[in-house]
């Protein structure tokens, strides 16, 4: 009776811990194709951010927009080619936080990355997106401004700290 015991007990030991592995390995292999999924979009918002177009977009919202153009239009009525270019890059940021808002991404790619221009870009653009919220009485670019609001709370280097980035020591 005690060796049936026992070998029951063994049994049921053993079949835990086949469900324990196998419940380990389920998760993995649906974090691995969780990853898998999101590698279009990211690669996707990597190659938006360096087209020539993109970048001219930028520099130009960078270089010119205040200079030329009102914080009072908003964004909507802004002259083209001003109100392209601002779409362009502000809605580039706004995706990208949705990504992060969602959790499509992690916010430590997205910081780590884009972190420095998001808020160089949110300091010119941010007249123009509240008066557009203004105009528009809805929330406007709100995903811009919550990455906005994660880079201020986390700057890059505690990012590239977290993940162990390596820097070369000069001779």
């Amino acid at each position: 009776m005690e060796t049936s015991l026992a070998l029951g007990i063994a049994s049921v030991v053993i079949a835990f811990g086949a469900l324990a592995v196998s419940t380990f390995v389920s998760i993995r292999q649906v974090q691995q194709m969780s990853r898998q999924n999101v590698l279009p979009v990211v690669l996707d918002a990597f190659r938006e951010a360096r087209t020539k177009e993109w970048f001219q977009a930028r520099d130009w919202v960078l270089d010119h927009l205040a200079d030329e153009c009102s914080a009072d239009s908003g964004v909507s009525r802004l002259p083209e080619p001003a109100r392209g270019m601002v779409r362009s890059v502000g809605f580039f940021y706004d995706n990208l936080g949705v990504f992060v808002a969602y959790k499509v991404v992690t916010e430590d790619l997205v910081i780590g990355f884009f972190g420095v221009g998001l808020n160089q870009l949110w300091t010119v653009l941010e007249p123009y997106i509240l008066r557009e919220r203004q105009i528009r009485r809805m929330g406007y670019m709100v995903f811009f401004e919550d990455l906005v609001s994660r880079f201020r709370s986390r700057e890059p280097a505690t990012v590239y700290e977290a993940l162990g980035l390596r820097k070369l020591t000069t001779s």
